[in-house]
């Protein structure tokens, strides 16, 4: 490695946006450089590191590990920098173009996301915004490392480095195929358990729906396990199994007339939708922004909020 101190903080800033971007076109296009620039610092960059830094892989650019390792210290560095000489003030969102990068299951896309983004865009309409498919093993450390700015979804996390806001809670209900010849709309729970079931995948934060289902001792009748809520109803409407789903997904598929609501026999705890972002020793302005558009934004949702304005000062405190 090269001596400290070779280097300028446009390098390093080069750095941060390929490795939060995957490409060097993007990152050229927000530092408002050409793209030789942006491959002249990082050849600078791999020199000063004695390190490749990154790899052409089959959805862009691919970290190393030590630019994996990199990341963390240096992002946060430069919002150091940033906050120091701008003042956190400075973000105005009608003028940005900030990109920011969120983390979503694709049942929040089609639930909450329409609310989400209209009122991101209407404050801040020149924003860019990358949705990144939640995956409860990786949102930690992607949270630690900057590679997402927020995160909204049902799995409880507990790390004291990340703040957790409670949107609403979610209840559940039972779906099966419009035509299902024997679910009525109060079936008992005997009757569930004689049913095969479709769950989804425990990376997108449900399982303690399974749980239950094991405690009821129907835990043997999961016979199918999606990656995603996407194909849900087309599985059901071709098949004679149930499913127990958040109501935002059960209300969505029911429109389209393939499947239909019935009421669960037995008690489950209700999904807590939560909005995770890192706690970082310098703010983030277009972050704490983020977080105040979001929660605003799903106030207009039509479940019940359990997030009252006494449980709002006791989060704020």
């Amino acid at each position: 490695m090269q001596e400290p101190g070779k280097y300028d903080l446009n390098l390093l800033r080069v750095f941060v946006l390929v490795y939060e971007t995957r490409s060097v076109t993007d990152a050229a296009e927000i530092l408002a450089i050409s793209q030789p620039s942006v491959s002249y610092a990082l050849s600078k960059l791999r020199k000063l590191f004695s390190d490749p830094l990154f790899h052409r892989g089959p959805k862009g650019l691919e970290a190393t590990p030590t630019a994996i390792g990199l990341y963390p210290e240096l992002s946060q560095s430069l919002r150091t920098i940033d906050s120091a000489v701008q003042g956190i003030s400075e973000f105005d969102p009608a003028t940005t173009s900030h990109r920011f990068r969120l983390m979503m299951t694709d049942l929040g896309l089609m639930a909450l996301f329409p609310y989400i983004v209209a009122a991101i865009l209407e404050a801040a309409p020149n924003v860019r915004i990358d949705v990144i498919p939640l995956d409860i093993s990786q949102l930690h450390e992607r949270l630690r490392r900057n590679e997402i700015d927020a995160a909204i979804g049902i799995p409880a996390l507990h790390e004291s480095d990340v703040l957790g806001e409670l949107l609403m809670d979610m209840p559940y209900v039972g779906v099966c195929a419009a035509t299902h010849p024997r679910i009525s709309n109060s079936p008992s729970l005997e009757e569930i358990a004689a049913e095969k079931h479709v769950v989804v995948s425990s990376a997108l934060g449900h399982e303690h729906v399974v749980h239950r289902l094991a405690e009821l001792g129907v835990r043997d009748s999961v016979t199918v396990t999606l990656p995603s809520f996407a194909v849900v109803a087309q599985t059901l409407a071709v098949t004679e199994h149930v499913s127990v789903v958040p109501k935002a997904l059960a209300d969505i598929i029911e429109s389209h007339g393939l499947v239909r609501q019935f009421d669960l026999p037995f008690t489950l705890e209700p999904g807590r939708v939560t909005l995770y972002t890192y706690r970082r020793d310098v703010a983030s302005p277009p972050v704490d922004w983020l977080r105040g558009v979001i929660a605003t934004s799903l106030r207009q949702y039509p479940y019940p909020k359990y997030v009252t304005e006494e449980t709002s000062s006791k989060r704020a405190g």
